[in-house]
């Protein structure tokens, strides 16, 4: 996609109302099309400039999370609240930095930044109202070039979109509003619901699925949460494997950061007997609105394109989706065969199935 289809994208999709929480998700790998970095987060703040809540990419495991509020957090050069502040009080809501040699030897870098491969970042503060609310944040590692003014200049052009998208009053959440899947991962438990083998992606469903929110001065909980948490999943799948029962115990939980899902099932050795083990799928869902205009701008879709294919996925008729956009018949007749040029389909029935796809 072209930068302008980029932007599009990204302020289409910070104007659809959703929670900030339910929108990081996507938000933040359209921002990192446009400002490459391997990994990005947002931390809101109250209005002390104190970490309220985070949604990052790559997270530090609970322990060491724990670990960074108890050594730095409060630090006068590494605290965030003052780096925050100093942030803020800047005329240029944007900066970058590469951590220096010097840095690099730091027990700072060395807990928090070196286990995240994070050894450039930038910074942009976001603003409404009020004053300052969060910090978006992008990463790149130790074989990327730096951020320079040219990455700051395309990150400045996004700072109100993302806080429009991401702030948190005035968002929305319908009730019954479809949902499609999102992302799914799955993990390995021992029968006590000690983790055996995961992925990092599955960890961090497994905290958005069973905490209300992330943040270091929540950190040390954190464990003991995820722990209770496992351990009464895995349980429940050994009290329904029994004689007679299903070997399947699903859950659903809807949080802060979206709506989860969950089978946990017993696993089988290599004769086919049940082991001691459970399989825990996690699965992230996402308002179908959202999948759709992902789907439309990974389909290349332009600005135009990408909100006709949406509502044609709705089920509007030509005249309907003119009267909806202010288009004419002949308008909207002309776009809606240039969506289904684009997106390789002949029946306007197939749009929001390839769509959907596209998103995956």
């Amino acid at each position: 996609m072209t930068s302008s289809r980029d932007i599009a994208y990204v302020r289409k999709m910070c104007g659809l109302g959703y929670p900030a929480q339910t929108l990081v998700h996507a938000l933040l790998p359209a921002i990192r099309h446009l400002v490459p970095a391997h990994s990005g987060g947002v931390f809101w703040v109250d209005r002390h400039g104190e970490m309220a809540s985070l949604y990052a990419e790559r997270l530090l495991p609970p322990e060491a999370m724990a670990a960074y509020h108890e050594r730095h957090y409060r630090r006068s050069q590494e605290g965030f609240a003052a780096a925050f502040e100093r942030r803020a009080r800047s005329p240029d809501p944007v900066s970058f930095h590469a951590f220096t040699r010097a840095e690099q030897s730091s027990d700072y870098f060395r807990d928090v930044l070196q286990p995240l491969d994070a050894y450039h970042a930038m910074y942009g503060i976001l603003h409404d109202d009020i004053g300052p609310f969060a910090q978006m944040s992008l990463y790149r590692g130790a074989d990327d070039r730096p951020f320079d003014v040219k990455s700051a200049a395309a990150m400045r052009g996004l700072l109100r979109y993302m806080a429009a998208g991401l702030a948190r009053k005035g968002s929305r959440r319908p009730e019954g509003e479809a949902t499609v899947m999102a992302e799914e991962q799955l993990g390995i438990l021992r029968r006590d619901g000690h983790v055996v083998a995961a992925s990092d992606h599955w960890r961090r469903l497994l905290r958005l699925a069973a905490l209300s929110s992330v943040a270091p001065h929540l950190a040390i909980q954190e464990s003991s949460v995820i722990a209770r948490f496992l351990g009464e999943v895995a349980g429940r799948a050994f009290a329904r494997a029994g004689p007679g029962a299903g070997v399947d115990a699903p859950g659903e939980r809807l949080t802060p950061w979206g709506r989860f899902a969950w089978r946990a099932f017993r696993l089988q050795d290599f004769q086919g007997r049940r082991a001691e083990q459970v399989g825990l799928l996690i699965r992230r869902d996402e308002p179908r609105a959202l999948a759709l205009l992902r789907g439309a701008a990974a389909a290349g879709l332009s600005p135009q394109q990408m909100e006709v294919a949406m509502v044609l996925a709705d089920g509007l008729s030509n005249r309907e989706i003119g009267t909806s956009l202010g288009f004419s018949l002949n308008t909207a007749n002309y776009h809606v065969k240039q969506v289904h040029h684009r997106l390789g389909v002949a029946e306007r029935t197939h749009v929001e199935a390839t769509l959907l796809d596209r998103a995956r």
